[in-house]
């Protein structure tokens, strides 16, 4: 007879079944999320930084490639968001966002159109890919922060997302986009 487990776990309940020789064991359950830990690469970046509703960032992103093709600039990876604050937390007209490209190293900033180019990466992240509208991605960060903490990793912001897809000549809910939240391992009292 096999003997059931139950551990609680982030505020989940998890059940484990132990069963002795000859038994068949209990399939498990796919994972709400599928996602793994990583470090980004370190690439240098073309980015446009702002303030106000995180809705905008498309316009953002309209922006800096106007900028890149007029400097005929050649991108060197797919445009990427960063979401510096927890929209729960802090009023829309208030969140920062940068929207990056990478770009040649070579590659200069201009602070009058708004552009810096800075170096981007080798920091953790829980990362998921998500495809759907970039309106409906809410409960996807919710799930991978949540598989993060499972996993012995705190959150400690901010929130990237690389987009794969573009909206101009892809249906909202094909979009493609990894979806990244900062982490940070923590240290268990036993190591």
């Amino acid at each position: 007879m096999p003997k059931v487990v139950r551990v609680a776990l982030a505020g989940l309940l998890v059940v484990a079944f132990f069963g002795c020789g000859g038994q068949e064991q209990a399939k498990p359950e796919k994972p709400e999320i599928e996602a793994k830990i990583k470090t980004l690469d370190e690439v240098m970046v073309a980015s446009m930084a702002k303030m106000g509703h995180y809705s905008e960032v498309g316009q953002t992103v309209n922006e800096l490639f106007g900028w890149v093709m007029k400097n005929e600039i050649k991108p060197m990876g797919p445009v990427f968001g960063i979401y510096l604050d927890n929209p729960e937390k802090v009023k829309p007209e208030s969140t920062r966002y940068e929207v990056c490209v990478p770009v040649p190293e070579e590659t200069k900033s201009d602070p009058e159109s708004g552009i810096a180019v800075k170096p981007f990466g080798g920091m953790q992240v829980a990362s998921a890919m998500y495809v759907g509208a970039y309106e409906k991605v809410g409960p996807t960060y919710e799930k991978l922060a949540k598989w993060a903490v499972a996993q012995g990793y705190q959150v400690v912001w901010p929130a990237i997302e690389f987009y794969f897809s573009d909206p101009q000549t892809t249906p909202a809910e094909s979009l493609k986009s990894e979806v990244c939240l900062v982490v940070k391992k923590l240290v268990s009292k036993t190591e």
